[in-house]
């Protein structure tokens, strides 16, 4: 069962995880279509997942759950009416020079619903308002075109690409590095 509630969005929640979400995160880290965008090597097991839990020195990372009526994109996870859909964390926090790093991932099942846009937008807010973070930094793989749009579509500037910095599936994919500034994130909210 996912942690306390941390912050509330409009239709997701991002709650605490805890060592019995270590089921949910293993069985959709390994699924390839969440493992391979993300360019995990896997596979992990659960006790791999329960010493993941918590290890994000001076970041922070959260279920993305939905409740209630919203439920019932894989009831295996579903408890008192709260579903755990993705996951979202930052992470690389470095609080002298300000920045971290932020990265996400989303059951298949829940693709296209608009969640992670909320469920990342929770956690810049956080980042910036809260922790008081000057910098968030984010990567996508070239080929993961909705990863991309959605950082773009919440204001991170691509800054660079690494060329063939990934493996996967066979291939070498080139990595987009983005970057946003707190005065970016917050005069977006006008």
């Amino acid at each position: 069962m996912p942690g306390p509630i941390f912050e509330t969005g409009e239709r997701v929640t991002l709650r605490t995880t805890e060592d019995e979400d270590a089921e949910f995160l293993a069985t959709h880290s390994n699924d390839p279509r969440i493992r391979n965008p993300m360019t995990l090597v896997g596979p992990t097991n659960l006790d791999e997942q329960r010493e993941h839990i918590g290890s994000d020195g001076d970041g922070a990372q959260f279920l993305v759950c939905v409740e209630g009526d919203d439920t019932g994109y894989d009831e295996r996870f579903v408890e008192d009416g709260v579903e755990p859909i993705g996951f979202v964390m930052f992470f690389h926090v470095n609080e002298r020079a300000g920045n971290g790093e932020v990265a996400y991932w989303l059951s298949p099942a829940a693709h296209g619903e608009g969640y992670s846009t909320e469920a990342v937008s929770l956690v810049l807010d956080y980042a910036f308002g809260s922790r008081r973070l000057h910098r968030m930094e984010a990567r996508a793989l070239s080929t993961n075109e909705a990863s991309r749009g959605l950082l773009e579509s919440l204001g991170f500037r691509e800054e660079g690409v690494s060329r063939d910095a990934k493996f996967v599936r066979g291939e070498y994919v080139d990595v987009h590095d983005y970057g946003l500034l707190a005065d970016e994130w917050f005069d977006g909210d006008d």
